[in-house]
């Protein structure tokens, strides 16, 4: 289908990885005694998307630390790969704006220069309701294993290193969609892996994103509980105000 050939081409122009970076206590022994090391983490953590070109962008809150508090000591990156080719590009996170752990969104803000030949472009939202059956595309970053990369002391990527980065589109509908505490669930049949938390939902038919992808719905099988039932989003209706006083691209 041509239309899901361009809407997977216009997704990507918008969409990033996102790494963190975490120093972590770590004990050892030495000399049979207990010295507590510090230790640099890398990891992706998620997928976040543009919504101010090569400036502002939003993800899931859940990324940022496993659900609770973000940790103000970690730094943050995000990783563009142009067409899924062999190079990747990253760019630091300068600050947050937006940390609603009860929507389970963020937004935040990258320097306004991220590159003179490589930029990421805004992707356009839209609140509108949409209908079961109404289909949809989305796109993400698998998290890869990370072999080895260079950071210094103090936590700060300075680029380089082995893993195996490129994102992945899937398409399918809205299989359900409810409200719960004021906030409208969408539930897909489109299935995405770790890494892929915070990507875009978007709109086959108007081509704006009016969800992210962020968690599963668990239910209880005969072996007890699946926790990986159906895959969950919220409307982004639910940080309307923040989107529109950030100058987000909205439809």
């Amino acid at each position: 289908m041509p239309e899901l050939a361009e809407s997977i081409e216009y997704l990507r122009r918008g969409v990033c990885a996102l790494m963190r970076s975490h120093i972590a206590q770590k004990t050892q022994f030495k000399k049979h005694q207990k010295v507590n090391v510090e230790q640099v983490q890398l990891a992706f953590v998620g997928t976040a998307w543009c919504i101010v070109r090569d400036r502002l962008l939003l993800t899931a809150h859940h990324t940022l630390n496993n659900g609770a508090p973000r940790n103000p000591d970690d730094k943050f990156y995000i990783f563009i790969v142009p067409n899924n080719e062999e190079v990747a590009y990253h760019f630091p996170v300068s600050h947050f704006h937006l940390e609603d752990a009860t929507a389970d969104l963020a937004t935040f803000e990258i320097p306004a220069t991220a590159s003179p030949s490589h930029h990421i472009e805004s992707l356009r939202i839209s609140f509108a309701a949409l209908p079961d059956g109404a289909r949809v595309a989305t796109y993400g970053f698998p998290a890869p294993v990370i072999g080895s990369a260079n950071v210094d002391p103090q936590g700060n990527y300075l680029g380089g290193g082995q893993f195996f980065l490129k994102a992945h589109a899937n398409e399918g509908i809205i299989a359900a969609q409810y409200i719960i505490a004021n906030q409208k669930f969408y539930e897909f049949n489109v299935g995405w892996h770790h890494g892929e938390s915070g990507g875009p939902v978007m709109s086959l038919d108007s081509g704006c994103v009016f969800a992210v992808m962020q968690q599963y719905r668990n239910i209880i099988g005969p072996q007890g509980t699946l926790f990986q039932g159906p895959h969950q989003g919220r409307s982004l209706e639910c940080i309307k105000d923040a989107l529109t006083s950030l100058g987000a691209d909205l439809s």
